[in-house]
């Protein structure tokens, strides 16, 4: 990972309302783990299940397991993770349910770049993904997160994890746009197309 930014995403083989809640991180259930530096991606699933995801062109499938390694090394190499609603999602999941210690620091260090939270930051307004990569890049997500559980459960692990590597494609497209061009969206508290200015 000599990338300076690797934008991840997770998916969980259970819903927030089968644990009690979204403070309940420690009880997620991950299923898949995707993560892509621009040019290579990398799909983290458990070992029992690698045999049966197809990788396509410059896409890895590795071990679950695999993962707390490569992040180590990213943390190591200064590396920033990128995502949409990670700090208040994705990386607790990752530290508490599969207690991935060196997620600690990327958190404490900063070591992150949250596109929600930096949106939220700087317009005072919660966007979805799926209307910032819809507006800004003409592009679409594939499903939305709260199918996942249910795709995983019937044994749709293909359908899933290509839907997470998505993600992490679309959010690093839009990191990358956002970096000399506004960001359009849809406001819904203003009723109206506006466009962002971001810095991050």
């Amino acid at each position: 990972m000599a990338t300076d930014i690797l934008a991840l995403d997770i998916e969980t083989k259970n819903l927030s309302t089968e644990i009690g809640g979204w403070n309940n991180t420690h009880m997620f259930l991950v299923s898949t783990v995707a993560t892509w530096d621009g040019t290579i991606g990398k799909i983290y699933v458990e070992k029992d299940i690698v045999d049966n995801i197809i990788a396509k062109g410059n896409i890895q499938v590795l071990p679950l397991r695999q993962l707390k390694y490569d992040l180590d090394d990213a943390l190591k190499a200064g590396t920033k993770l990128l995502g949409h609603n990670i700090v208040a999602f994705d990386l607790p999941v990752l530290r508490d349910s599969l207690d991935i210690y060196c997620v600690r620091k990327f958190l404490n260090n900063g070591q992150y770049i949250d596109t929600s939270k930096e949106l939220v930051k700087a317009h005072g307004e919660r966007f979805t993904l799926q209307n910032l990569v819809d507006n800004t890049l003409g592009m679409s997500k594939s499903l939305e997160s709260y199918m996942a559980p249910a795709l995983w459960k019937t044994g749709e692990y293909q359908t899933v994890v290509d839907y997470c590597l998505k993600d992490c494609e679309l959010v690093y497209d839009l990191y990358k746009h956002g970096l000399d061009k506004k960001i359009d969206a849809f406001s819904i508290e203003k009723g109206e197309m506006v466009k962002l200015k971001v810095e991050w």
